[in-house]
């Protein structure tokens, strides 16, 4: 068994949690290689780094970078993946969390970076986070700040061009559906001199 099929199948093992299961990772590895594509980056290194970046989430969420590059490292010894690439690897996950506020060094890790925001936004990222809200048993005003606070902010954050360019389309998608969903929330409730949320 080849290093890539390994990855796959620990991460499918591993990756049990509702918003971060293996269909994310699957989601990020197929954004990260087309992303690597078009900037003609090391498609060994983001495939890889998108298997195994959040690998660990289900061991311990709030610092699940950590645990991930704890399996990541052993992954990368046990496997034939090249042993000129691993570190690089281990640098994309490191780096990759929004929360952590980390700037991505090389092309790979800008790469993840902005592969995993793009599944955090549009369709699959409107899902995901009412999907997370109702695992932590958030109310509907709540997620709806969790656009506000930070999955609004995604686009702006992007690294590579490609990646913009998809944020920006994912964008508007969500913006179209606050805008909906706003409309049908002030049906039921009460009017007042108040106006809601303008997102654009």
């Amino acid at each position: 068994m080849g290093w890539q099929e390994t990855f796959e199948k620990i991460a499918s093992e591993l990756m049990k949690n509702p918003t971060h299961d293996f269909e994310h990772a699957k989601r990020v590895c197929s954004i990260s290689i087309r992303l690597a594509r078009e900037e003609h980056a090391d498609e060994d290194v983001v495939k890889a780094a998108a298997l195994l970046h959040d690998v660990g989430y289900s061991i311990d969420e709030k610092e699940h970078e950590g645990k991930s590059i704890e399996v990541a490292k052993s992954l990368l010894e046990m496997t034939d993946f090249p042993e000129e690439k691993k570190e690089k690897v281990i640098e994309c996950i490191r780096e990759h969390r929004f929360t952590k506020g980390e700037k991505a060094r090389s092309l790979e890790a800008k790469i993840l970076q902005d592969a995993d925001r793009l599944d955090a936004i549009g369709a699959v990222g409107i899902a995901r986070c009412f999907l997370w809200s109702g695992e932590h048993r958030k109310v509907l005003k709540e997620a709806i700040k969790h656009f506000n606070e930070k999955l609004l902010k995604l686009k702006d954050t992007m690294n590579t061009k490609g990646g913009r360019k998809m944020a920006e389309e994912r964008h508007e998608f969500m913006l179209e559906f606050l805008e909906k969903l706003e409309s049908e929330r002030d049906e039921t409730t009460p009017q007042t001199s108040a106006t809601g949320p303008s997102y654009r």
